[in-house]
């Protein structure tokens, strides 16, 4: 897996520049460009803060098998749409969806 091209892969799929990323996380926008060009490794919490914000976490990201976490894109997208929502938002988007499933 080559982490640097994965991990700015995704965060251009997620709509992220590195500067809202770097205000996002706290973390440099030189230390992101850093680890997206090889020049850095992060450390784990590092990564987990910046996959974070990015809807996903380090199992994920590592995990070369997208079937065995997400079955359908929707629910994909569900799970990574949730996760960025703060306590009080993904608390009403759970009772909204238990609702529905009334």
């Amino acid at each position: 897996m080559d982490l640097p091209v994965k991990f700015q892969t995704l965060r251009t799929r997620k709509n992220f520049s590195v500067y809202k990323l770097s205000k996002a996380t706290d973390i440099s926008e030189n230390y992101i460009h850093k680890i997206e060009k090889g020049q850095s490794q992060p450390s784990v919490l590092v990564l987990e803060k910046l996959l974070g914000c990015l809807g996903t976490t380090v199992s994920e990201f590592f995990n070369e098998s997208p079937d065995v976490l997400y079955p359908t894109t929707k629910e994909r997208e569900l799970v990574e749409t949730f996760r960025v929502l703060n306590g009080e938002k993904a608390a009403a988007v759970l009772h909204m969806a238990k609702l529905l499933a009334e």
